[in-house]
């Protein structure tokens, strides 16, 4: 083989190899990419307890009542470029449940129906997110779990929006946020509350089906552990009551 080929053979084979590495390197840096605009997106979102409302209602005798639970606690995965991939849980305290009547209340904590003492707890679950009819909502579908039964339901979202709002008196630092609202109707006897009683008419005093309503704002956890710690500091720092003067 003369100079010149062997001068080509050998630079050819180093240009292949360098060529083969150069594309392994852009290969590694746009999955690197790929991940951290996904992280950059999808925000982890713990409950906003100020302005979300976990609520239903359910036909009692001849008319609708409506009712809450106080105590509960979630967190969702938003991200807005790629909704599907979103998650929710929630969990709720069964005795917290509250229509505005304190015998009604005793009733429903009762082994009548919720039965707080064996099951002290709601929960939901979600396992898939499909974008719904029309646009910003979507069909979540989920395990919720009352009176220890888990039942697979279907909620009707509807994503109200992101945005940022500054944090703290000053307002020097900003939290993300998101809205949703949701829907959903059950049947009660589903989870095991079967309780009931006929009126005179026949008609049942309590209705089988219950409408959910919950109303969720959340903020970027990230932010919320800052203004629990801040709200914390504030409580810890403020002065003890002073003990009445003796005379």
């Amino acid at each position: 083989m003369s100079t010149l080929g062997r001068f080509w053979g050998r630079n050819g084979r180093i240009i292949q190899e360098r060529n083969h590495e150069m594309k392994k390197i852009f290969l590694m840096l746009g999955v690197f990419a790929f991940l951290g605009a996904s992280s950059v997106r999808a925000t982890e979102y713990g409950f906003d307890k100020a302005h979300t409302h976990i609520g239903f209602s359910v036909k009692h005798i001849l008319s609708k009542v409506p009712g809450e639970f106080k105590d509960y606690d979630g967190t969702f995965t938003f991200d807005p470029a790629k909704p599907e991939a979103s998650k929710v849980q929630v969990t709720i305290q069964a005795a917290s449940v509250n229509t505005g009547v304190e015998p009604r209340d005793h009733h429903l904590q009762s082994p009548d129906f919720f039965d707080v003492e064996k099951y002290p707890t709601l929960t939901f679950v979600s396992k898939r997110v499909e974008k719904g009819a029309g646009e910003n909502k979507y069909n979540v579908t989920g395990d919720l779990t009352i009176h220890g039964v888990t039942k697979s339901v279907v909620l009707d979202v509807d994503y109200l929006g992101s945005d940022t709002m500054p944090m703290g008196r000053d307002g020097k630092m900003t939290a993300k946020i998101a809205g949703f609202s949701a829907t959903t109707t059950i049947d009660r006897r589903d989870f095991g509350l079967v309780w009931n009683k006929a009126l005179a008419s026949g008609n049942l005093m309590v209705s089988n089906d219950v409408t959910i309503n919950l109303d969720i704002a959340g903020i970027d956890k990230a932010s919320l552990d800052k203004m629990k710690a801040m709200m914390e500091k504030m409580k810890q720092s403020k002065p003890a009551d002073q003990p009445a003067p003796k005379n």
